[in-house]
């Protein structure tokens, strides 16, 4: 009787969660069929396949007129900077703070906190960019998601870290492992699961990302992929397969790095959680 009740109550769950995966997939499956349909059916907005489909010709004027490689690489350059700065500087400092216990290490832990709640200072930001040459440009952008993020992945890092036991620095030192070499050697390879749940989610979080860009971005020619969706549906503002074939090619990247990193992120969001 027992089992017949956990079994029933498994196959609930399962049903529920596929309940939701429809949720989260039926906007997916709308985009993509939208965007292959000729204007008059995707004006429509029906869940149906198209009766002709239109994949060359909506592709061929998406590419033409919506600036698609061109804010693929832009899209590409601040968000692999970004991510590549987020996790050195996230992973330094989070091993100071989780190994050095003082009131330094225990102030920079809160102060990186802040950061997690506090809101961005537009014109506090704006003018440290301008002051630094750096307005208006691929750089710029770069740190202020840097800036953003970082106390973000610093918050993970520091609770793996701590999971790592510290004898294993204690033996490192005995062999005459420096800190840094400590660091790269040891704790970092152990870090391997939280590193690739971290990098999806700046991914992510960068690639989507569309206002620090509309603020500190003025010239056109460094919009991203999400920017460039406005720029599009101002020129085909009734054309909407070809704004949902730009939202496909837009969110592809996002869509195919967490399906292939979806399994690290399960493993470095649990395994903290085995070690402890």
């Amino acid at each position: 009787m027992m089992e017949r009740r956990r079994k029933l109550w498994i196959g609930f769950a399962e049903l529920c969660l596929w309940g939701m995966s429809a949720v989260i997939l039926i906007p997916y499956l709308m985009v993509v069929l939208t965007s292959v349909k000729s204007s008059k059916e995707a004006g429509l907005f029906r869940l149906s396949l198209p009766s002709e489909i239109h994949v060359m010709d909506n592709y061929r004027v998406v590419f033409e007129r919506g600036y698609v490689l061109q804010g693929f690489i832009n899209s590409m350059v601040v968000t692999a900077g970004s991510v590549i700065i987020v996790l050195v500087c996230s992973a330094l400092l989070s091993f100071y703070i989780a190994r050095v216990r003082s009131r330094i290490s225990e102030l920079l832990y809160r102060f990186f906190l802040l950061g997690m709640v506090a809101p961005i200072s537009l014109v506090t930001t704006f003018n440290v960019l301008k002051t630094l040459n750096i307005l208006n440009t691929r750089t710029g952008i770069i740190m202020v998601f840097a800036g953003i993020l970082i106390p973000f992945a610093m918050f993970i890092y520091v609770g793996f870290i701590k999971t790592i036991p510290r004898e294993m620095d204690e033996a490192a030192t005995i062999d005459g492992c420096g800190p840094y070499r400590m660091f790269a050697i040891i704790i970092f390879p152990l870090m391997k699961p939280i590193t690739f749940t971290a990098a999806i989610l700046v991914f992510m979080n960068v690639w989507n990302d569309s206002q620090i860009p509309l603020f500190f971005l003025n010239d056109n020619r460094y919009w991203t992929m999400p920017l460039n969706i406005y720029r599009f549906y101002g020129y085909f503002s009734t054309d909407w397969n070809y704004i949902f074939g730009n939202v496909f090619l837009t969110a592809l990247p996002v869509f195919v790095i967490y399906l292939l990193g979806q399994r690290f992120m399960i493993e470095g969001m649990t395994s903290g959680a085995v070690k402890g």
